[in-house]
């Protein structure tokens, strides 16, 4: 076999060389630069991830306080019911409160209904009808009166006239009222007692 001359030697030299250096850049080049790439996006997704995470817990803790803010609004509202937790029950004491209120208003009871509940979304609004007599004064003072109230009330209907021709200082007032207690067939935790839906509400 004839000695390879100079020339040949150093082309086939470079060649290996050549091929070294590209076997090195697929075999180890290209792996170490997709790694990266891969390692980077992976770096980047997790940041993401863990900045949502913090905006979560973040969120949580406003949301925690929100809820405990709800709670207690629910709890205040629940003690505004009226007691007992049948409908006839809490129609007298409705007009227990009713008639107290009227006569610290010195105002006189003149008759008292029991009008028929009304379910209200889990709640059952329990109305009564009273007619009332007195001064305009005493008419003005139970309904400011009626607004301090305990209990949480609704003013759903009033009229007001005069007792008799000339009589100009007394005045006679059928008022309709309802109060709230939770409905018989709710279970679980109860909505907000209502407060909308009726004409005006009083002690709201």
């Amino acid at each position: 076999m004839a000695a390879l001359r100079p020339r040949e030697r150093r082309l086939l030299l470079l060649s290996g060389m050549l091929g070294i250096v590209v076997a090195g850049y697929v075999y180890v080049v290209e792996p170490l630069i997709e790694k990266h790439a891969a390692t980077r996006e992976l770096v980047v997704a997790r940041q993401a991830l863990l900045a949502r995470q913090e905006r979560l817990v973040a969120r949580s803790d406003a949301h925690a306080q929100e809820l405990s803010a709800l709670r207690a609004e629910i709890t205040r509202r629940r003690g505004r019911l009226l007691a007992g937790d049948k409908a006839p029950i809490a129609a007298s004491e409705l007009q227990k409160l009713v008639k107290t209120t009227a006569q610290e208003a010195g105002i006189e009871v003149r008759s008292e209904r029991i009008l028929a509940p009304v379910e209200r979304g889990g709640y059952a609004e329990v109305p009564v009808e009273m007619t009332l007599s007195g001064p305009i004064r005493g008419l003005t003072a139970f309904l400011h009166r009626l607004e301090d109230a305990p209990i949480l009330l609704a003013l759903t209907d009033l009229k007001v006239r005069a007792t008799a021709a000339g009589a100009t200082r007394d005045l006679s007032a059928t008022v309709a009222l309802s109060g709230f207690i939770p409905a018989p067939a709710a279970t679980g935790a109860p909505a907000r007692p209502p407060s909308a839906g009726v004409p005006e509400r009083v002690g709201g």
